[in-house]
């Protein structure tokens, strides 16, 4: 079965290696290594102090050229670092696309620090103060840039009901699915919620593997902005209902500031369906770290019932 992870191009550390030198050769470059692959990236680390990357699939091109423009004006009115470009690849006949590179910033993502659910509890104010700053964001920072809508249906509950139903039913042969009956039953009763509206700029895809932590599993950034849009404030507040436990949410809620009951419903249809997602993308591509984070959201999720 095709997923939708699945990768146009794959670049090995020696001929990024080469890219890089090749276009920056003010930089001088002696190490690099895997940092990770993501659905529509690749990541290498640099010299340990520098990440460049690489569009996996075309779809992420132009996501690329957004973050190019908006994440040097965006960065200091957040709450937290982001990650910066600095430098910007061009295609070549031996690499098709552009790409990226920018300052490490600092710490690791928080889902290999797997966290206890007391150090998450910690989590829900910082992480709702930089979705506050970040959604506040005005118009006019991004205006000279080509932000995308949304217009991929990834907050709409007739689009997502249908999608989750089905990754369901792949998780139930697969033998991942826990409580299929409660998860099922929460699904139907989240119908006939809000069509999705684009208010505010959102980062798109925030979850547990773009969420940096210290050594005290602190939080101290926020990375991978290729799917920064203006979209539905929903769709970034799934943190709350995937990665929080249940016991933080009226902190997270009073820190963030006013949440209607409707969009915190939306934000928890999207958080099952981000999660279920998970699961398959951890099972699929074996990565245990993912497959980990996905279960035990979903678990909580469903205990909701």
């Amino acid at each position: 079965m095709a997923h939708q992870w699945e990768p146009q191009q794959i670049l090995e550390p020696p001929l990024a290696l080469d890219l890089i030198r090749e276009q920056f050769p003010d930089l001088l470059l002696f190490k690099i290594r895997l940092l990770g692959t993501g659905w529509d990236n690749t990541a290498f680390v640099i010299n340990e102090d520098l990440i460049f990357r690489f569009p996996r699939r075309e779809i992420a091109v132009p996501l690329l050229e957004t973050e190019w423009c908006v994440l040097p004006k965006l960065g200091p009115r957040l709450s937290l670092p982001i990650p910066i470009p600095k430098w910007r690849g061009s295609p070549t006949s031996r690499f098709p696309w552009p790409f990226i590179g920018y300052k490490m910033l600092a710490g690791f993502t928080a889902c290999y620090a797997n966290l206890s659910e007391e150090e998450r509890g910690r989590l829900a104010q910082p992480i709702a103060h930089f979705l506050a700053s970040l959604h506040a964001t005005p118009a006019s920072i991004t205006s000279e840039c080509q932000i995308c809508g949304d217009n991929q249906g990834r907050i709409d509950w007739k689009i997502l009901i249908p999608k989750i139903m089905k990754n369901i039913e792949e998780l139930s042969l697969l033998n991942l699915l826990e409580k299929k009956d409660e998860l099922e039953s929460l699904v139907e009763s989240l119908q006939d919620l809000r069509p999705p509206i684009s208010s505010v700029v959102v980062h798109g895809d925030f979850y547990v593997r773009h969420i940096l932590v210290n050594e005290v599993h602190d939080l101290v950034g926020v990375i991978d902005w290729g799917d920064i849009h203006v979209g539905d404030p929903a769709i970034d507040l799934a943190i709350a209902h995937s990665f929080l436990p249940t016991s933080a949410h009226a902190k997270f809620r009073e820190a963030y500031g006013d949440i209607s009951e409707e969009t915190w419903t939306l934000a928890l249809l999207r958080a099952i369906y981000s999660s279920t997602l998970l699961i398959l993308y951890g099972h699929h591509s074996k990565d245990p770290v993912i497959l980990r984070e996905g279960l035990r959201s979903l678990k909580i999720i469903a205990s909701k019932q």
